[in-house]
């Protein structure tokens, strides 16, 4: 069976971890789309030395340690579930403005 090229969800905790679970073995990439008003909260945990005239733009890739950080903010916890999940499927993950995790899979 061919993988799916991009799936995307939207960001509602605990129904988008299980959404993402699902979704590990039927796509090459999944989108977490995530509500617009973590970008700043986001951009300065990553970017805790920018001037506050920084354009708040966000582009970090990683391993799945990466979505461990996210889930230091408050209101994306339930991230930090996927980790030993993506870690076992080999997976890797970015994090772009507007934000958005995206968690690649080889194939």
């Amino acid at each position: 069976m061919e993988k799916e090229p991009l799936m995307s969800v939207t960001w509602r905790g605990r129904e988008t971890i299980a959404a993402v679970m699902q979704l590990l073995n039927q796509a090459e990439q999944i989108e977490i789309l995530l509500p617009a008003n973590y970008n700043h909260t986001l951009f300065s945990t990553f970017n805790p030395d920018a001037p506050p005239s920084a354009l708040e733009d966000i582009d970090i890739s990683g391993g799945p340690q990466l979505l461990e950080e996210i889930a230091a903010i408050r209101g994306l916890e339930e991230l930090a579930e996927l980790a030993q999940p993506l870690r076992d499927a080999g997976a890797s993950v970015q994090l772009v403005s507007p934000p958005k995790v995206i968690i690649f899979r080889e194939q």
